[in-house]
């Protein structure tokens, strides 16, 4: 018997340079344009320096079969790790979403006597086939041994003007991109997965047919179909996704749970009816087609003043009373592109 003392082992702390397993090194944390380059945070003349993130957020251990990696002594074992955003940048300046967020992959090497985990090596992913990634928060391990991301607080296509949320895209944009106008919002409130490589790399895909939401963590369940989906939303649901087939999210249906009366939030309170309502059925592939094809007022009308107009249905969104109009034949887009407002309406 063995006998060990409980603590915290620190792999890396954000802002350090680390071994990128090529020979060179990378900034842990970094943030990176759409070619890859680190984002330079100019804020503080004479202090320019790459982005890094202060919040590392969901991530995945996990092993993967005939795992080999250079500087391994012991057992390959992997981490993904997302970071969520950049507080501030140098000169005290809100960056909250303004920046692209980074996932990595380390490999760390297992002490076989003691289990003992030690970094070896610092993986970026490459996210710029998936047009960069959006506040990445909760995460969680698929069955199949995917790191299932997130994108929290999708951005309000119908938001894109002046307002704070306007502001957000542009600068999330110019980081991106080096154009404040080039970042679609119907991009970004997806369901990124990471699958890990034998050699420590890592490949990433996103998932548009999860619904376009306020992702924060999602639960697949025993039958490898059918997932249950946070959303850190205000005025948001409970949504769940079946896949057409298992181990694969490429395509399915997506449904809002209806809470029927009496519900309670107190424990003891009195149970009540859950009903779901399915919004729709899409691939991946075609809802990005329509995120590349439409604009939001391609898919509803939405006002934010009550128009005494009876065609216009009154829901909320994010805390504000909108007055909503679905355009004729546009259910599929609405329910997979706008799909706070389709599942309140």
């Amino acid at each position: 018997q063995h006998s060990y003392q409980l603590a915290y082992e620190t792999f890396f702390t954000t802002g350090d340079m680390l071994p990128d397993g090529r020979g060179g090194q990378i900034l842990a944390g970094g943030n990176f344009d759409i070619h890859n380059r680190p984002i330079i945070d100019r804020s503080v003349a004479g202090k320019e320096r790459p982005f890094f993130s202060d919040c590392p957020d969901g991530s995945s251990l996990l092993t993967v079969p005939n795992a080999k990696v250079p500087g391994v002594k012991g057992n390959p074992v992997f981490a993904v790790v997302q970071f969520e955003y950049v507080t501030r940048d140098q000169g005290g300046n809100d960056t909250y979403g303004k920046l692209p967020s980074p996932i990595a992959v380390l490999t760390l090497d297992q002490n076989p006597k003691t289990g003992k985990l030690s970094l070896v090596k610092y993986h970026n992913v490459d996210t710029s086939k998936i047009q960069g990634l959006w506040i990445t928060c909760g995460a969680s391990l698929s069955p199949w041994n995917t790191h299932l991301s997130s994108e929290e607080y999708e951005p309000d296509a119908f938001d894109m003007g002046d307002s704070k949320a306007g502001k957000q895209m542009r600068a999330f944009s110019k980081n991106l991109f080096g154009d404040e106008n080039r970042a679609n919002p119907y991009h970004y409130g997806h369901l990124p997965e990471v699958t890990v490589h034998s050699d420590g790399t890592g490949s990433i895909k996103k998932h548009y047919c999860l619904g376009r939401i306020s992702h924060e963590l999602i639960q697949v369940l025993p039958d490898n179909r059918t997932v249950l989906m946070g959303d850190d939303a205000t005025n948001g649901g409970l949504f769940m996704f079946v896949a057409d087939r298992p181990r694969d999210l490429s395509s399915g249906s997506l449904y809002v749970a209806k809470v029927g009366s009496g519900f309670n939030v107190d424990p003891n309170g009195s149970a009540a009816s859950l009903t779901w309502i399915k919004l729709g059925h899409a691939t991946s592939r075609e809802v990005q087609q329509m995120a590349d094809k439409y604009k939001p007022q391609d898919i509803m009308t939405v006002l934010t003043e009550d128009p005494n107009d009876p065609s216009f249905t009154k829901i909320m969104m994010s805390g504000k009373a909108n007055w909503v109009k679905l355009k004729p034949g546009m259910e599929k887009a609405a329910a997979f592109l706008e799909t706070h407002r389709y599942a309140a309406l």
